[in-house]
């Protein structure tokens, strides 16, 4: 079956170092993701991503380079779509200016929180890019309030 993938790209105006602090460690997560990010950073240890008390994904870190990359891949939590997908936050300087490249790969062709979830992560980059710059994200439950799916209650 096909694969799918989610890919942003996003100019941020912060060092490399401190963009990388805000996607490789649940404290700078929760800053502009949600606030129940949660878990270790080190690569082989856990990330949860809590919306209130729905777990809806649960990542293994598999690559952290400071300042450049971090790799995650997708093993549980109850956004099944999501289950063995990969995340990856690519971070690099191009003339003076801090690069974001995001991708969310290996969706299957029928997963149906797809289109949800582009969107979702659309908004959540802005909130990333608001909180390296600004120093305050939008955070679920804080976000913008366009979501097309409500996790299950």
């Amino acid at each position: 079956m096909a694969k799918r993938q989610i890919w942003h790209e996003l100019l941020v105006n912060t060092s490399p170092e401190q963009l990388y602090e805000a996607v490789a460690k649940a404290e700078g997560l929760a800053h502009w993701w949600t606030t129940g990010a949660r878990g270790d950073s080190a690569v082989g240890k856990r990330l949860e991503f809590w919306f209130d008390d729905f777990c809806a994904s649960i990542a293994e870190i598999t690559m952290l380079k400071p300042g450049e990359l971090v790799r995650w891949h997708i093993t549980g939590g109850a956004a099944t779509d999501w289950l063995d997908t990969d995340i990856e936050f690519k971070i690099f300087r191009d003339l003076d200016r801090t690069i974001l490249h995001f991708r969310h790969s290996n969706w299957r062709e029928d997963a149906k929180q797809f289109p949800h979830c582009s969107m979702g992560w659309a908004i959540f980059l802005l909130s990333l890019k608001e909180f390296a710059e600004t120093g305050k994200g939008r955070p679920y439950p804080y976000d913008m309030p366009v979501n097309m799916w409500t996790p299950p209650t």
